[in-house]
């Protein structure tokens, strides 16, 4: 019965909730190689099109987890189930991150295709960068209650990447495309604890 439950609402969120960002995701995808160059490039620049727009898929996919409960009928009606919500929002996280590794990853052996001089370390990097910029939207939708909030964390944050990227230390998203490569392991355990962080506040504002 457990079992059951839990495929109907991986099935409802999928084609509901999830498909029609998935849909965006592949789209900023689509467009990437028509904004940069992905022919037989170096590692250097090899990154430039894996963090600095396939990082947008990442916003994309993590901003409207919460979404759905920012209708107050549906969020009602979801709490008076006997399962969990956070616990489905958690099943949503889950599968956008697999979804997001999976666009980033055919992507990169695209660019390998391509004859491009891309790696495993390209893979985690724009990985990380794409994670970390979703996770902000994510806490921006979810501590504001509202998803535009979110998107409007992404942008600001992402644009800010361009103008201040001296002074973002390992909180730079495009380290790979200056040849340093570093602070990805730092924006993967950042992402974490903000994941953490606002699911605790959610629950605490339902205590």
């Amino acid at each position: 019965m457990e079992f059951e439950l839990w495929s109907k609402i991986i099935k409802v969120n999928l084609r509901y909730n999830f498909l029609p960002h998935l849909i965006t995701a592949f789209i900023i995808v689509l467009l990437a190689p028509v904004v940069f160059e992905t022919d037989s490039l170096d590692a250097k620049l090899s990154a430039q099109p894996l963090e600095m727009f396939l990082c947008l898929a990442g916003a994309v996919l993590f901003t409207p987890i919460f979404l759905p409960e920012q209708d107050e009928n549906i969020r009602d009606l979801i709490r008076s189930k006997r399962t969990n919500h956070l616990a489905v929002c958690a099943l949503r996280v889950a599968y956008s991150a697999a979804a997001l590794a999976a666009i980033v990853g055919g992507f990169t052996l695209f660019m390998r295709a391509c004859e491009s001089a891309v790696s495993l370390e390209h893979f985690f990097g724009a990985f990380a960068s794409a994670l970390f910029l979703g996770v902000l939207g994510l806490v921006g939708a979810g501590i504001s209650g509202n998803v535009t909030v979110g998107y409007m964390t992404t942008m600001v944050y992402y644009i800010v990447n361009f103008t201040l990227k001296g002074k973002l230390g390992n909180f730079y998203l495009f380290s790979m495309s200056t040849g340093e490569g570093g602070g990805k392991l730092f924006l993967y355990a950042v992402s974490l604890v903000l994941i953490a962080i606002v699911f605790a506040w959610k629950r605490g504002r339902e205590i």
